[in-house]
Formats: C-alpha cells, structure tokens, sequence
C-alpha cells in the first residue's frame, strides 16, 4: 500500500479508521494522507473490501446425506458370485472386491465431486452477483449535501465520510459512516436502510435522523419516523424527537433522551438558545460552524443567552451574541475572542 514517508499509514490503522475507533490524533493521520490521491485509491479498494461483506449473501449447506441416498438409490447391485475352478495354483492368494465395496467408492467419488459442483455453484464469481462498486464522499471543512442511488438525501457534516454502493444490492441499502450526516431516507420497506458506524448499525425503512459516529460514541437522533440502533450486546427502538447514545467502549447504549434539535443545526441552519450559558453557546457554535471561539475570561461562561437564528453566518451569530451580552470579539489569528468583563452568577 502506498504511503507517506512522513506519516505511513497501515492497513490496522485504516480499519480503525473506517469503524469510527480511531482517536482523535490518528483521524487527522489517515485524512491528511488521504489528501493524496494515490492514498485515496487505496484506501478506496481497502474500504470496498470491507464494505462487500454487508452486501453478500450465505450459500446454502450441502445435504451431505441426502447427496448419499441419491447415490445409493441409483447404484447397481452386485452380480451374482461365480464360482470357478483353478487348473493350478495360484502363486498367491489374491483379495477379491466386491461389486459393492467398487460401488460405495464410486459413490463416495461421486459425493466428492456432487459437494465439489454445489461448491462451486455458490462460490463462483458472478458477474450478477457482485457487489456494486463503492464510491466515497469526504468533507473536510464545509458539509455537503447530496443524494444517495436510491433517492434519500444525505447531509455530511464537516470533517466526516460516508461510503456506498454505487448500486445497492437487492436485499438491503447498506452504507458505512465515519463522523456525522443527517439522512432523509427514502421510504422502502422491502430494502431496509443502514448505517454502519463502526460495530453499531442504525435500522431504518424510511425516515429523517441523524448519526454522529466520532471518538468512543456514536449518537443519534431521530426527527421523524423509527430507527433502531444495534450495538453487539443491546438494541433500543427511536421514536420522533429522540436521541440515544452508544458508547463502544463500555458497549452499551444509554436511555433515549430529548432531542437537542441544536445538534441538527449543521443541516437545518436553525439555533435556538434559551438562557443557555455561553460556554454552551461557544461549544455548539464551534462544533456547526467549525470556527475556533475563546472566552477572554473563565467569569464569561456563567453569562445566558436567549435568542434564536435561522442560517446566519458565524461572524453574524458573534456580532448578536457579544451586543446582546454586552461583550467585543476581538480576532486572534483564525480565532475570535470574546472579551468582557462577565456577567456574575
């Protein structure tokens, strides 16, 4: 596999990667290498590996037994014996087999070769039968809106992944995501909808939610219809405006909660903040916008916002929260600082 000499990436490495089990630091290794495109087809045959499974079917057991009676049912019985008469001795005695034990081994060659054909019929390749190719959509600081070969909408956050077939298979519409993207899924109950997001799999037959698979979590939230996410050990079943947890490294999925429709606002443009701190403000802020925000003094986190915005830009949301509070932001390179003198308890 080609590499970076700086930063050489392995195919461990790379399969953290795609189960959403990397850390943070080793994240930001696999994207920064991607960013090269010989390491980007690579890493396209490596998850196309890892995706084919989902789209593959079992080959249905060879009935050894059966196979056995069929043979037997269809073999010639043995000839009646002959007797004959030496004219002289024999040198040595010579071991005569019989029709029947020549019959069991033809039977049992032709069970080899029965079991051999099955074999093959199911495990050959295919051309009807194999997956489609995978195609691979990346963002890195802007989120991306698009549509998946079955018609459901896809927004992908910023720095995220998301991997499909180019054409789903009969049976299902599988895909696998790294990081977070709302879906609107197109309603289609005889080819269930899911994403993989490392060992947890979200269910769906037709409806909105949200998935954010990053670092030991991976979270979503349902604005319509039901989902349900599978974790190896537990399942639990969404209904409209609720969010649940899986945590990978205690395997388990927390109790649904609220939905946070703030968490969504990436995809909606929508904020609505009511008395929330700003130390809140800032984070949520940072994580739709990806802009870096720093609070001039820990005494401005305890000041409280009430106010709603609809797709207005970072700088616009800053300019209503510092006039609102009372507060200047101040630029410091690429971040902006909020400087006041805070708002008590």
């Amino acid at each position: 596999m080609a590499t970076e000499p700086q930063s050489p990436i392995d195919d461990a490495l790379l399969g953290k990667f795609l189960a959403g089990e990397a850390s943070a630091t080793e994240a930001e290794r696999v994207r920064r290498w991607l960013t090269n495109p010989a390491n980007q087809r690579e890493y396209d045959r490596f998850v196309r590996i890892w995706t084919a499974a989902a789209q593959l079917t079992q080959p249905e057991p060879v009935n050894t037994e059966a196979a056995w009676q069929r043979v037997r049912t269809h073999m010639h019985q043995p000839a009646s014996p002959v007797t004959q008469t030496a004219r002289r001795p024999l040198p040595q005695p010579v071991r005569q087999t019989s029709w029947r034990s020549y019959g069991r081994v033809a039977a049992m060659l032709a069970l080899a070769v029965l079991a051999g054909v099955s074999v093959w019929r199911y495990t050959r390749p295919n051309p009807a039968d194999q997956p489609a190719a995978l195609l691979s959509v990346a963002t890195t600081s802007t989120a991306r809106q698009f549509t998946l070969p079955d018609g459901s909408t896809v927004w992908l956050n910023r720095n995220s992944r998301l991997t499909y077939p180019a054409t789903f298979a009969d049976s299902s519409r599988t895909i696998s995501l790294t990081g977070e993207a709302f879906f609107d899924v197109t309603h289609d109950p005889a080819h269930p909808f899911r994403v993989r997001a490392g060992n947890a799999v979200v269910r769906v037959l037709g409806t909105s939610f949200n998935v954010r698979s990053l670092g030991d979590s991976v979270q979503v939230a349902v604005r319509t219809g039901r989902v349900q996410l599978s974790a190896p050990r537990q399942a639990i079943v969404l209904t409209p405006n609720q969010q649940a947890t899986y945590q990978r490294a205690a395997d388990t999925i927390r109790r649904p909660v609220p939905l946070d429709a703030n968490r969504l606002a990436y995809q909606t443009g929508r904020l609505s903040f009511v008395n929330t701190s700003l130390a809140e403000v800032v984070r949520l802020l940072h994580d739709v916008y990806g802009t870096d925000i720093r609070l001039d003094t820990p005494a401005l986190s305890n000041c409280r916002l009430t106010a709603d915005f609809n797709r207005e830009s970072a700088d616009a949301v800053l300019a209503v929260v510092a006039e609102t509070l009372s507060l200047t932001v101040r630029r410091d390179g690429d971040t902006r600082v909020l400087t006041g003198a805070g708002c008590g308890q």
